[in-house]
Order: structure tokens, then C-alpha cells, then sequence
């Protein structure tokens, strides 16, 4: 693809493609070694690429995908994160970083121009954040996604406050307090995806794009896009869903007042399920703190606007950074990989109140830094 430009540890490809009186702007990551895994510098080049194609008239629509068959961007780069919060204890890099990521997911959510993200291969954390505000999301059969931040002592963030909170069922609950894996039909059943799309059509779709009568207008290109995936998708994605037939177990799991019944009736599960066996594994080894945390995130979030949702999550990253389970997640799955987090406290009965009220709370007198990129920028 032409005007392509590659930018040093983190790759991002950068192209335009000429379709017809206007053109397609492809985001392509590309850093397959580290399943795609977003750092500040890929974060900040997203950020520029998205500003400068807003303002141009030419483009008609992007395009977010990887040249990785295997990943389209597994999450943050949270190793790379906590290793820089260990440097004289760099908070200020953390309340950079989750500036900068919340900014290009809520961009995205917000952005004038249709947007596809072609999200193939293993789509978590930090993935889910770019693909899901996409206005057309496409799986495909080697799609596998989940929020799994429980199991490195975080809370499901990058927007999980709004989209989760949506889902059926509390099934947005489930999911986070678990981080469990599901796949491309699920996505499409829950709605967390509009098609699902053989990978092996990638190319071929890429070039029809460049074929169709984009208008210039937001309204009516969004319009040709989503027709032409419905000409493309897989008419028996949602009955497919494995995630559907367990929807209402979920909800007898969820459907409690507090953490504590939740964590209790769990617990007391003993069916032969090999699905909710695993997903229920990932909600006993994660962080008692991130759990109570995560509940409390959906229980007072419900109702937030996008935009809010966001800029509480950006509190609650700030404060999750400089004193929790985080670092020591981080540590027992990425650096040390013994994957035996020694979580303080070890019990969900031992968090107090106190420091779970603590994350929902503006984490000091300094600017916010998202809410200043956003009021900067004038995207809404």
C-alpha cells in the first residue's frame, strides 16, 4: 500500500488507498511478536493518524486491522507499563498511558467517518477497546476474545463500563469477573460484533472497499458500508453462540445484591460444564480486590454516558497504578510466569470497603489528562 510508514518499536502501518473520488485509510498493526500489544508510541501514532483523517474530506473511511494471523491486538502492553511504574515509582507514566489509550478508544466510539476494524485472531483487554466503538466490527472464525484483567489485578476497562454494561443478563458482569473467552459467534449474538467474515476473505473484502460508491457523507457511507457486510456475513453466526445457551445460568450466578452472595454461590457451583468450569477457574485466581472493584464498576456505571464512563475509568486506572494487585499480576503472568500472584488481601473477605470506595474517587488536584486530550481535541 502506498504512503506507508512503519514507527520504531512498535510498529503501525499507516496507508491510503485511492477508491474512486475518495480514498481508504488503513490502520494496520504490526508487531506480531507481541501479539500486537499497544504502547504509548503506537497509542500516540493511532491518535495523529485518527485527528489528521478527520479533517480530511478525501478520506471516506478506515480500516483497523493486523498483518498477524494469529492476534489482532491481545491488549495493552502492560508489562512495558508496569516496568516504567517501577522506575522511581512513575505514576505520571501510568496517567499518561491510560490518557492516551482511553483517548483513541473513545475516538473511536465517537469518530464522523465509518470505521471497520477486522478484528482476526486473539482480540482481549486493549484489543476489545479499539474494536469495539469500530461502526462495523467483523470477526471471523479465529477470533477469541475476553476482558481478562482480573487475572492481572485490574478491572475491565477501555470502555467496559458502558459496553458491558449493556450486555443481557449481566452477562457484561460475568464476563469481567471471569475473563472469560468466547468467541466470533458469540461476539455477533451479544452484539459485541455486527458480522462474522471467513478470514480467508480478508483480501478480498479489503479491495471490494475500494470498489464501492462512497459518498463523502458520514450518514450515507455508513449505510453503504453495513450493506455491504450484510451481502457478506454469515447468516448462522448468532445461532451459533455457545455463550447464548448459557445465559440464564449467568444470570442466576450474577443476579446477587453484593460481591460477597456472588462469590458465594460460585463457589457452590459443581456442574460438568467444561466452559463454565474454566471461566469460573479465571474468577478464583484473579485478584479478590479487582473483583470487588469490577462489581462496584457496573453496579454504579449502569447509566453512564460514553464520555463519563471513560473518564472514570481513567480515575480508577490512575488509582489502580499506583496502589493495588496490578504490579503483582503483572509480575506472577508476564515476568516471572509462575502464575502464583500472592494477591493483598488473598480474600475477598479481608478487602475493605474503604479501598474499594477509593478507586471511584478523583485521584488528585492535578489535571485530568483524558478530559483535557478530549476538550483539547473538540471530539465531544
Amino acid at each position: 500500500m502506498e504512503n506507508a510508514e512503519y514507527l520504531g518499536d512498535g510498529p503501525v502501518l499507516f496507508s491510503e488507498e485511492s477508491a474512486g473520488r475518495f480514498r481508504v485509510g488503513f490502520i494496520t498493526l504490526d508487531n506480531p511478536s507481541s501479539l500486537n500489544a499497544l504502547d504509548l508510541r503506537m497509542l500516540y501514532a493511532i491518535e495523529q493518524k485518527l485527528l489528521e483523517w478527520r479533517a480530511r474530506d478525501d478520506i471516506a473511511c478506515l480500516v483497523l486491522n493486523a498483518t498477524s494471523e494469529k492476534a489482532f491486538c491481545a491488549g495493552g502492553d502492560v508489562k512495558s507499563l508496569v516496568n516504567e511504574l517501577k522506575k522511581e515509582d512513575n505514576s505520571a507514566y501510568g496517567r499518561e498511558y491510560f490518557a492516551a489509550e482511553y483517548f483513541v478508544d473513545y475516538f473511536i466510539h465517537v469518530y464522523p467517518k465509518p470505521i471497520l476494524c477486522w478484528a482476526d485472531g486473539i482480540t482481549m483487554g486493549g484489543g476489545i477497546g479499539i474494536m469495539n466503538g469500530a461502526s462495523h466490527r467483523v470477526v471471523t472464525e479465529r477470533t477469541v476474545l475476553a476482558m481478562p484483567e482480573i487475572a492481572i489485578g485490574f478491572f475491565a476497562d477501555v470502555g467496559a463500563t458502558y459496553f458491558f454494561s449493556r450486555l443481557p443478563q449481566r452477562l457484561g458482569l460475568f464476563l469481567g469477573l471471569t475473563g472469560a473467552r468466547f468467541d466470533g459467534f458469540d461476539a455477533v449474538a451479544i452484539r459485541m460484533a455486527d458480522a462474522w467474515v471467513r478470514s480467508e476473505k480478508k483480501k478480498s473484502v479489503f479491495a471490494e472497499l475500494l470498489r464501492l460508491d462512497w459518498a463523502g457523507d458520514s450518514r450515507r457511507d455508513r449505510e453503504i458500508l453495513s450493506r455491504y457486510l450484510a451481502s457478506l456475513a454469515d447468516a448462522n453466526a448468532s445461532p451459533n453462540s455457545s455463550l447464548l445457551k448459557r445465559l440464564q445460568e449467568i444470570e442466576t450466578f450474577m443476579d446477587k445484591v453484593s460481591m460477597d452472595e456472588i462469590d458465594e454461590v460460585l463457589r457452590k457451583w459443581e456442574g460438568k460444564d467444561a466452559w463454565m468450569r474454566s471461566a469460573l477457574q479465571g474468577y478464583f485466581a484473579g485478584s479478590p480486590t479487582s473483583a470487588k472493584a469490577i462489581f462496584e464498576e457496573f453496579k454504579r456505571g449502569k447509566n453512564l454516558p460514553l464520555k463519563e464512563a471513560f473518564l472514570r475509568e481513567w480515575d480508577m486506572a490512575v488509582h489502580f497504578c499506583d496502589r493495588s494487585d496490578f504490579r503483582e499480576g503483572i509480575r506472577a503472568l508476564l515476568v516471572d510466569k509462575d502464575r502464583r500472584p500472592l494477591w493483598n488481601p488473598p480474600t475477598l473477605a479481608q478487602v475493605r470497603d474503604e479501598e474499594i470506595e477509593r478507586f471511584f474517587l478523583p485521584p488528585s488536584a492535578e489535571p485530568h489528562l483524558l478530559r483535557h486530550k478530549i476538550d483539547e481535541t473538540g471530539i465531544g
